[in-house]
């Protein structure tokens, strides 16, 4: 008899606490704190997909057939972004390849061709409740962003985030029930198979072209200081000028890519487009929604491409760092990470950006014709930077800029009593991921401080912790006082 009432309180307490869980889970709370959990940009989607349901999926055309069902699946959650600047800030950041990228994505004509200070772009909805992902170089340096639907209504945007060095953005506006592309996957898709491409090229509002992938893992002659991504899908689909910050899409209408740069000789379109892999955007958007900046992992090692030989090769290693750690060694050939083939550099660095310091990843390398799998635990590429730095001047490796003060003529020149410091070097760090700033630009205040010399900034900033509000000019506009921020 007391074993029946045993069980009979067991199944009760059972029931009820998957009555509980079931209520949370459907409620969205935490069964422990009671509170809703965070919800990462999939997580969105996937809850708004349930309620409404997916639809079908659709076979791969054949090359008669319309891709009109993809198009009207991704076209709504495609929007118009009208970027307004600071004065003199349009052309610096709306093109910003002609100097990262030697002219290669971005021409140097297009560079200096206009001082307008609007800009015309795309973004591609990611959540019903109007999280939208455009590149960095959309809306660095703006003083105001409008956002327009396909429906035509139109909304003022807010940045969440940037991250310079993969040249995404995560930007906001408020209302809920919108459209959204949904993710996909970008090894879904293979070099040949069908992509369509939807942005807002010369203003033209919801424009598709279609085309084919034409290479993945595509690394542009990035400048390697800057730590920038290496890893474009490359495509035929036409874009032109208006296009960044749109969607690439597969034949289902689901997101592979956000849309990023050109390779052009004339500044219009020349037969080849890049665009920012799906799972990068993800992971991207993911860390500017959670934390405001996007957290880089690092394994500390550093590689060159094999010829005629699957992998690339270890050329050195950052001593004490998570791969030196984990035992990988110079001269090792590392042909997968995390079970996924990679044939060079760029397949490296595509899956470092998947992943957050503190992930295990298992690496396989070729050491004496023998394969070995190690497990490396990331570190954080900011962490990294400072372990490595030598001297006083940690801080500027930090933030990623080199400087010097300014000599006489520059002062009399612009009018400059007290002195200032010049920025002469732009590199990967704070400064970067975080504002629009470039080489040329003149240091004069922080955080309401003066700064007047070298020595000064070094003192200045071992002082300020948290958020650092930099005030300066440029020498073309040295009566506008422009202003930027990052945190220390």
């Amino acid at each position: 008899m007391k074993k029946l009432v045993l069980q009979s309180a067991i199944l009760f307490l059972v029931y009820n606490l998957s009555s509980a869980l079931c209520f949370a889970q459907e409620k969205g709370m935490n069964i422990i704190t009671g509170k809703p959990p965070f919800a990462t940009l999939e997580e969105k989607q996937a809850m708004a997909i349930s309620r409404r349901g997916a639809g079908p999926l659709m076979k791969a055309p054949a090359a008669n057939i319309s891709f009109r069902n993809a198009a009207a699946k991704a076209l709504p959650g495609v929007v118009h972004i009208l970027s307004t600047y600071h004065p003199g800030l349009r052309a610096a950041s709306f093109y910003p390849y002609s100097r990262y990228y030697q002219d290669d994505l971005w021409p140097n004509s297009l560079h200096h061709a206009t001082d307008s200070d609007k800009g015309s772009a795309s973004g591609v909805l990611l959540s019903n409740d109007g999280y939208i992902a455009t590149n960095s170089h959309v809306v660095k340096g703006t003083r105001e962003i409008e956002v327009i639907l396909y429906n035509q209504l139109s909304y003022k945007a807010r940045i969440v985030g940037m991250d310079s060095l993969t040249d995404l953005a995560l930007i906001k506006i408020d209302d809920k029930d919108l459209p959204f592309v949904t993710f996909g996957a970008s090894d879904s898709v293979s070099v040949g198979d069908w992509v369509l491409a939807i942005g807002n090229p010369f203003n033209l509002a919801s424009t598709v072209t279609a085309g084919i992938i034409s290479a993945k893992s595509r690394t542009i002659n990035t400048l390697e200081e800057k730590g920038g991504l290496h890893s474009f899908i490359q495509t035929d689909a036409v874009m032109n000028d208006g296009c960044s910050g749109g969607a690439l899409v597969d034949v289902n209408g689901k997101l592979v890519g956000v849309n990023t740069g050109i390779i052009t000789p004339t500044g219009d379109f020349a037969g080849y487009a890049f665009s920012i892999p799906v799972e990068i955007v993800k992971k991207v958007c993911n860390d500017l929604l959670r934390y405001g900046v996007a957290h880089r992992a690092y394994m500390g090692i550093f590689l060159k491409d094999v010829e005629d030989r699957h992998g690339v090769q270890v050329d050195s290693l950052l001593k004490g760092g998570p791969a030196a750690k984990a035992g990988v060694r110079p001269g090792d050939r590392i042909v997968a990470v995390e079970n996924r083939r990679v044939e060079v550099e760029a397949s490296v660095n595509e899956i470092m950006l998947m992943h957050h310091p503190g992930d295990q990843v298992t690496v396989t390398v070729v050491r004496n014709y023998k394969e070995h799998e190690l497990k490396v635990v990331l570190d954080d590429c900011e962490d990294t930077v400072s372990k490595m730095s030598l001297g006083n001047d940690y801080l500027l490796n930090v933030l990623g800029i080199e400087v010097r003060d300014l000599d006489t003529n520059e002062k009399e020149l612009l009018n400059i009593k007290s002195g200032g410091v010049r920025v002469i070097k732009v590199r990967n760090g704070k400064i970067f991921r975080s504002t629009s700033i470039e080489p040329g630009f003149i240091i004069l205040e922080l955080n309401g401080r003066p700064v007047r010399s070298r020595v000064e900034l070094l003192d200045v900033l071992k002082s300020l912790k948290g958020r650092v509000m930099v005030a300066g000019i440029y020498d073309e506009y040295p009566q506008a006082l422009y202003y930027a921020a990052f945190e220390l």
